[in-house]
């Protein structure tokens, strides 16, 4: 008696079907619509990974410096009425609402923010009749990497306005 030993028996005239196409053929054949979704979501999975690139590379730049960068400036009549002071890139939006009054500010709101691969730990609004200050602390991955100022100020009759992004902690120079 043989211990050990396994007997196979192999039919040499069995046919074994050989379907093994591409899957995304298959999908694309079988279920356009789910090709379709699919296609989709890997258009907006590397849009995102694109846009976050963008994001942490611009963040990089203001990581490399200690001293304020003034991203935005611009000045325009001061004229009485609510003013949208906002400053848009792609990876930053922020606004906020000023009031103006006899060349005065008289009130000052929180507006709208919007970053692409940043949170936001903390917003401010603070005014004076003369200057205006919309403050967001920005972070990515937990860590806190910029803080960015939307600012106004009346000097005389016209209105300056200006983005500064800065490193967590530094002071602006005003």
């Amino acid at each position: 008696m043989a211990a050990g030993y396994n007997l196979i028996a192999i039919d040499s005239n069995l046919e074994v079907p050989h379907e093994c196409p591409n899957a995304l053929q298959n999908i694309r054949s079988k279920h356009p619509v789910a090709y379709v979704v699919l296609y989709l979501f890997v258009g907006w999975a590397l849009l995102v990974v694109i846009t976050h690139a963008i994001a942490f590379g611009a963040e990089l730049l203001i990581a490399s410096s200690d001293q304020p960068v003034v991203k935005w400036e611009t000045t325009d009549e001061c004229t009485d009425g609510t003013r949208t002071v906002y400053y848009n890139s792609p990876s930053l939006y922020q606004e906020f609402k000023v009031k103006i009054k006899d060349f005065k500010i008289v009130d000052a709101e929180l507006g709208v923010y919007l970053a692409i691969g940043a949170t936001i730990n903390a917003e401010q609004v603070e005014y004076t009749d003369s200057h205006a200050t919309y403050r967001i602390d920005l972070s990515i991955l937990g860590r806190p990497s910029r803080t960015c100022l939307l600012k106004c100020d009346i000097r005389g009759t016209t209105l300056h306005m200006s983005e500064i992004q800065m490193r967590p902690d530094k002071g602006s120079s005003s």
